[in-house]
């Protein structure tokens, strides 16, 4: 989880949108645990495709997978 959070730009990006509330005031550590709890408080999907890795189903999203495939 630490190496994914790292790549995507922190464990914040990880976080489901509907989950966010829940989540404020947590940090660092204590973010990733939170997360590593309950799988549905990670956004999804999460694809990786070589060097790029994408979440959710945004716009912006799809179009930087389009980009990498």
């Amino acid at each position: 989880m630490r190496v994914l959070a790292s790549r995507v730009g922190g464990a914040e990006n990880l976080v489901a949108p509907k989950r966010r509330p829940e989540s404020e005031g947590l940090t660092g550590e204590r973010l990733l645990r939170w997360l590593a709890e309950d799988g549905a408080r990670v956004r999804r999907p999460i694809v990786v495709a070589g060097k790029t890795i994408t979440l959710g189903f945004t716009d912006a999203a799809r179009a930087e997978l389009e980009k990498a495939l």
